[in-house]
């Protein structure tokens, strides 16, 4: 049986669970532990998200299963399961652990403007990605602060518009905060580990910092390469195995959400964008938005 976690299941959470706050249907913060029962709909075989969650989760033991794969989540830690992913939920020991649930639907992450050069993805990608995060009790203390915040802003709703820009921007912390803290995580063990670095995790730490520097100019695998001394096979086939991403979909991704945030953001016309971005014209840009996208850049821009 499969159920999706959205709204729907959401009223319910709010029905349930005294300790949580909604903003109309952007997202839902609540507060679970052995008093609360658990998230409700956890019963199902798989849940599917409609939207993007993140389990914080303050203190035992949960095997979390995400699209086949199965992960431990050991408080304080964080979970963050992406849009349509399916997953199962099951507490260790018989006891739920006490956790906080971010729900945040798909249009309201839409509305949020992050500026993707501002992470450090060179100290991220050298690992496999995994969605649970390790947290430090002061790293949890943050996020709680957070998720405290994004409560408050959702009891005050006279001002709908102005709470969801807030809302938009609390969120956009969280996930800056979660960034700098993987990189100092990672920053710290290759401090402890300096000489284990390989060849190749040099190279690609040394791609993605060309493609934050370049992208808006250079959208060529060959082009990296060539700086980087190496073929654009080799730096291809080592970026795969290094992030499970192409050499090619991390440029896309930096060239998309640059894209993005003008399209919504800049005042700018799709033609001048098209040239920020040195794409030759207007339909060229179109098709390649297009392509990665699904909609054209003035769908994108009423969507």
């Amino acid at each position: 049986m499969e159920q999706t976690l959205n709204f729907d299941i959401i009223s319910r959470i709010r029905e349930l669970v005294p300790n949580c706050a909604a903003l109309d249907n952007a997202y839902l913060v609540a507060h679970l532990d052995s008093t609360t029962g658990g998230l409700p709909g956890r019963q199902a075989d798989t849940i599917r998200m409609d939207g993007m969650t993140v389990l914080f989760v303050k203190s035992g033991t949960a095997d979390i299963e995400v699209n086949l794969e199965r992960f431990e989540a050991t408080g304080p830690c964080a979970c963050v399961l992406h849009h349509g992913s399916r997953v199962q939920f099951t507490p260790r020991g018989g006891a739920e652990p006490e956790m906080y649930v971010l729900f945040m639907s798909t249009e309201f992450l839409q509305s949020i403007n992050l500026n993707m050069t501002a992470f450090n993805l060179p100290a991220i990608v050298a690992e496999k990605p995994s969605p649970v995060a390790e947290l430090s009790a002061d790293d949890f203390d943050t996020m709680e602060r957070y998720l405290y915040l994004l409560r408050t802003n959702a009891s005050v709703q006279s001002t709908p518009q102005l709470s969801l820009n807030i809302g938009a921007n609390l969120v956009a912390a969280i996930i800056y905060e979660l960034a700098r803290q993987q990189y100092r995580r990672t920053s710290a063990l290759e401090g402890h580990n300096s000489h284990a670095r390989t060849t190749r995790v040099t190279y690609v730490h040394d791609f993605v910092k060309l493609v934050r520097a370049h992208y808006t100019m250079e959208r060529s695998v060959a082009f990296y390469a060539e700086k980087l001394c190496i073929s654009p096979k080799y730096l291809s086939l080592i970026v795969k195995q290094a992030t499970g991403r192409s050499a090619a979909r991390w440029i896309d991704e930096f060239v998309l959400m640059e894209a993005k945030n003008m399209l919504r953001y800049s005042g700018k016309n799709i033609q001048q964008i098209a040239y920020a971005l040195n794409f030759s014209n207007q339909s060229s840009f179109g098709k390649y938005f297009k392509h990665l996208t699904g909609m054209s850049p003035t769908e994108y821009q009423k969507s």
